[in-house]
C-alpha cells in the first residue's frame, strides 16, 4: 500500500475533490443529513487532523475518548448541533481527532476544554485507565470514505461540569468546524 499525505499533493480543494471522485468516493450526500462537506475534510487535513492514503482511500484519524465519571454515571454527547441547525445523534463519550504528533493527554485537554469549557486545571486523568484500539469503518461524517480510527481511551476526572444534562457551545464553531454545540447526558455507568 502507498502512503501518502495527501494534502501535499492535494493543494486546494478542486484537487481533493478530484482525488475523491478518480477513486470512486460519492461526495453527493456531503454536507447534509449530519454528514461533513468536502470542505470541512480538506480543513481536517490542512489541521493536520487526519491523513488520507491512497491505493486504496483510506482516511486515518487517532481520535482521543474521554471517560468522566460522576456518582455511577459516565458522561456522553448526546448528539451535535450544526450551524444550519440540522442535529447528528453521536451517543459517545467526549471525543477530539489527535493532530499529528499531538498526545492522547494534550487532544483529550483540547476537547474538554471546546467542547465543556474545562479547564486545565479541573481534570485529572487516570493514567492506568489508558487503553488503545483501532477499527475500520464507514465514517458517518464522510460516508463512502473508508476511515482507519485509532481510539486512545483514559478516564479523567473533571470539575465543575453541570451534574444534569446540557448543552454547551462548541469554541471552535466556524469555518473549519460546523458543529455549533454539543448536548451532554449522564447515563448509568452499567459495570
Amino acid at each position: 500500500m502507498e502512503t501518502v499525505t495527501l494534502v501535499k499533493r492535494l493543494n486546494n480543494l478542486k484537487t481533493l475533490e478530484q482525488w475523491l471522485a478518480q477513486r470512486g468516493i460519492n461526495t453527493s450526500d456531503w454536507g447534509t443529513t449530519g454528514a461533513k462537506s468536502v470542505i470541512n475534510l480538506w480543513h481536517e487535513l490542512l489541521e493536520g487532523d487526519v491523513v488520507l492514503q491512497d491505493n486504496p482511500p483510506l482516511r486515518v484519524v487517532h481520535v482521543v475518548q474521554i471517560i468522566v465519571r460522576q456518582q455511577g454515571r459516565i458522561l456522553i454527547e448526546a448528539m451535535q448541533e450544526f450551524g444550519d441547525g440540522s442535529r447528528r445523534y453521536r451517543n459517545q463519550p467526549p471525543s477530539e481527532k489527535m493532530k499529528i504528533d499531538e498526545s492522547h493527554v494534550d487532544a483529550a485537554l483540547r476537547c474538554l476544554h471546546e467542547e465543556l469549557g474545562v479547564e486545565e486545571t479541573d481534570v485529572s486523568f487516570n493514567q492506568s485507565s489508558y487503553k488503545q484500539m483501532q477499527a475500520q469503518a464507514d465514517s458517518p461524517s464522510y460516508p463512502g470514505l473508508p476511515t482507519q480510527y485509532t481510539f486512545h481511551l483514559i478516564e479523567a476526572a473533571v470539575a465543575g461540569i453541570p451534574d444534569t444534562d446540557f448543552w454547551h457551545d462548541n469554541e471552535t464553531y466556524g469555518e473549519g468546524d460546523p458543529v455549533k454545540r454539543h448536548y451532554w447526558v449522564w447515563q448509568p455507568a452499567g459495570g
